[in-house]
């Protein structure tokens, strides 16, 4: 599935938690522009977005970028806590730039919301990957289910000598610094 965030009007902001100065579409913005306007900030539910491969930004209902999405920042807003996507816009000669770019709203919808999930024929050839483990295995997600624990494990055994205690020792440390600002 990709997501659509579709771009409303053209806005000044202040204090954005992206450093923007402004979100929102304007006529003959850049693909650059059009992707910093819509990756963010977002309610996004994390467990679906981050399914997610690619992202399609639209303004005045027509497609004005496309990016590989690689990661979902969380951030704080006045609004309380939102998202945002990180990734690489794609370009000429991959599949699902030379479909959708300046091209309708390929998820087109009665709803008001911007965001929409929806699957694209495009996408079908990359929607396996490499799990995340190191295993070669392929999958539609990060791990191929349970590798997620091995990825853990192997990563306890390296860096905390197999030591569970010392692991969560540390990550309890590390968090506890993060929320202090130290």
């Amino acid at each position: 599935m990709a997501i659509r965030i579709r771009l409303g009007d053209y806005e000044r902001q202040t204090d954005d938690a992206l450093g923007r100065d402004a979100i929102g579409y304007f006529p003959r913005m850049t693909e650059t522009e059009a992707w910093e306007a819509g990756r963010g900030l977002w309610r996004l539910n994390l467990k679906v977005v981050s399914r997610e491969r690619f992202a399609v930004i639209v303004g005045q209902d027509l497609v004005r970028a496309v990016a590989g999405i690689t990661d979902v920042t969380a951030h704080m807003t006045g609004l309380g806590p939102k998202k945002a996507l990180e990734g690489d816009l794609l370009g000429p000669g991959h599949p699902m730039y030379d479909r959708y770019i300046n091209q309708p709203d390929p998820l087109a919808n009665d709803s008001r919301n911007s965001i929409a999930y929806g699957d694209l024929p495009e996408e079908a050839q990359f929607r396996t990957r490499d799990c995340a483990c190191g295993c070669d295995q392929s999958t539609t997600h990060d791990f191929v289910p349970g590798h997620e624990l091995r990825a853990i494990q192997a990563r306890v055994r390296e860096h905390f000598g197999g030591s569970v205690l010392s692991f969560i020792t540390w990550l309890d440390a590390e968090l506890q610094s993060t929320n202090t600002g130290a």
